[in-house]
């Protein structure tokens, strides 16, 4: 053996760190330079990182504490709130290549990063502040620590870290609570586990995830558990439970969350897979601990009730593992090949916010790379690997390119809709200071706590008291758990997004005087009508709230004022 032996095998290792690097610097730079403004959610974790506690409205703290954090250093402009999010999924990206390298080698650790890291879902929260953002790296330092104590590494030290990362992670989202079933399924399924975790180790991970989460709990009972009712009240229960059709339309929106190919794949693999070695089987079965109840829970709740997409989020890192240990391993299959592709084309057809012909053709052109690709590489699954992080990468791209497109360009291409919800506020809130300083009010009222969030980052060196209206007599968010100033007895601006809330606000007080309109162009629909915010603003004094009951709903019953004229689509293309 000479000098020229050297081995040319990849070092796994080194790939993943470069590559994350690489996606960390695009993302933070994309972040720096993006002209969107805070929607209502990152602007209401501002407010209250502004304060620390052990909780808040209707989240834990952690998110609260990082946004504190990072804006004491660089103050409170928008890239700075959202610059968290990049680091937080590069780190838990991090814990996953270690995790599936662990199980299955350093070739399955580098897809499983790079499957999460270019995931459809983080490829949109690396670009926001929020919950999900926090949560994932913690969720992924517990799994990466579970598998050592089942592995017998670590000892203590992986049991101290499972138990903050577990404690941690309910600090950053409920969501959390699914590990812990994920732990209690595989206590039940994986003898390897129970071993691990019933013993001195799996106590000291209990009792360091106890100490972590306790101060929080404590500020909930002190609080009249407020976080978790709100949190209860997101199931919706109440309704009409038993909707089948959200099924198909959560398993639709699953395959953006995790993207069409990876989540086909997982599907796939679910029925198909099977191995010979049990010690792989055994890992298998522990990773499914952590990603089926979540589907399975979220898939019940949107049937019975509703679920938003990224619900099942917690489902995708141990996914991540699962689908590049089974891509990597299985034989060649053209019938999986086939199936995806179709599927995928199919999918694309349920993407909002565009038209039919581009829905067909990007859904076509898709199809057929998959299809024609499958051909090249002879139906090896570990092209769809391939394939699923070029089209992820691809997307990354094309969303970074949009959010620094100027606001024409991203008209021109139709993404109008999409954007709305992070456009305009700044605009909007220049304007109604304007106006509140003209006339000399004591206070500002709305009627949408986006509106109340919005204007209160974009505001947020006022001295007028920022008012929400309560609807229903009692707080029903954040923003209307806010005190109602006593000046509101004075002379108000009212600046209402609401046709239908007006005539009740107007019940409310003696005068109620429109002043002004606010129109804020945010582009165009697909189907040609225009998109904007429009607020109609009025002089109100005398506040005499009326009785909220059944009568007084009863009276406004389907009463609007000043209501926005509907857009026929055959005129606007006109």
């Amino acid at each position: 053996m000479g000098s020229g032996s050297i081995s040319s095998k990849p070092n796994y290792a080194v790939i993943t760190g470069i590559g994350l690097c690489v996606l960390l610097v695009i993302r933070v730079a994309a972040i720096c330079l993006s002209p969107l403004n805070l929607y209502a959610d990152e602007a209401q974790y501002w407010r209250w990182g502004e304060t620390l506690d052990w909780g808040y409205y209707s989240k834990p703290p952690m998110i609260a504490w990082v946004i504190h954090a990072v804006t004491a250093v660089f103050g409170n402009a928008e890239w700075a709130i959202r610059l968290p999010g990049p680091f937080l999924h590069t780190i838990a990206a991090g814990f996953l290549f270690l995790t599936g390298r662990s199980m299955y080698g350093p070739r399955v650790g580098m897809f499983a990063a790079f499957l999460y890291a270019l995931m459809p879902a983080v490829i949109l929260s690396s670009g926001i502040i929020s919950t999900d953002g926090i949560l994932m790296p913690f969720w992924c330092i517990a799994l990466y620590c579970l598998w050592r104590l089942r592995n017998g590494d670590g000892g203590l030290v992986s049991a101290a870290g499972l138990g903050a990362a577990v404690g941690i992670g309910f600090l950053s989202k409920y969501a959390m609570v699914y590990f812990g079933i994920g732990i209690r399924l595989a206590l039940i399924l994986d003898g390897d586990t129970r071993r691990a975790l019933l013993s001195k180790y799996g106590l000291v991970a209990l009792a360091v995830a106890a100490t972590v989460f306790a101060p929080h709990i404590a500020w909930n009972m002190a609080h009249d558990f407020k976080t978790v009712s709100h949190t209860v009240d997101n199931a919706n229960l109440g309704g009409d439970l038993l909707n089948p059709g959200n099924a198909l339309t959560f398993l639709a929106d699953q395959m953006g969350v995790f993207g069409p190919i990876s989540f086909l794949a997982l599907l796939f693999g679910l029925i198909v897979m099977r191995s010979e070695d049990r010690g792989i089987l055994g890992r298998d079965r522990l990773l499914l601990c952590f990603v089926l109840p979540v589907l399975i829970i979220i898939l019940g709740q949107a049937v019975l009730s509703r679920a938003n997409a990224n619900w099942a989020a917690t489902a995708y890192p141990a996914a991540s593992i699962l689908v590049a240990s089974w891509l990597t391993r299985a034989k060649p299959n053209m019938t999986m090949w086939l199936w995806i592709g179709g599927l995928s084309f199919a999918a694309i057809q349920l993407v909002p916010d565009m038209t039919l012909g581009v829905r067909l053709g990007i859904g076509a052109a898709l199809a057929l790379a998959i299809v024609g690709y499958g051909h090249l590489v002879k139906h090896r699954p570990v092209g769809l690997l391939w394939s699923s992080l070029a089209l992820h990468l691809f997307v990354a791209l094309a969303f970074v390119a949009l959010a620094l497109l100027p606001a024409e360009r991203a008209s021109a291409l139709g993404f109008d809709n999409a954007l709305k919800r992070t456009k305009g506020w700044d605009i909007a809130t220049t304007e109604v200071m304007a106006l509140a300083e003209a006339h000399q009010v004591s206070a500002i009222l709305v009627d949408e706590r986006e509106v109340w969030h919005s204007f209160d980052y974009y505001a947020r060196n006022r001295t007028l008291p920022l008012i929400s209206w309560r609807r229903y007599g009692v707080p029903k968010s954040f923003a209307e758990s806010q005190p109602l100033s006593d000046t509101i007895d004075d002379k108000v601006l009212v600046v209402s997004l609401h046709a239908g809330f007006r005539p009740r606000m107007r019940g409310d007080f003696e005068r109620f005087d429109a002043i002004a309109d606010i129109d804020v162009p945010l582009g165009r629909r697909s189907n040609g009508c225009a998109l904007s915010r429009r607020f109609k603003v009025y002089l109100a004094s005398e506040h005499q709230p009326q009785e909220r009951s059944e009568a007084w709903e009863a009276q406004y019953d389907g009463v609007k004022e000043f209501p926005n004229p509907k857009c026929d689509p055959a005129s606007a293309n006109q």
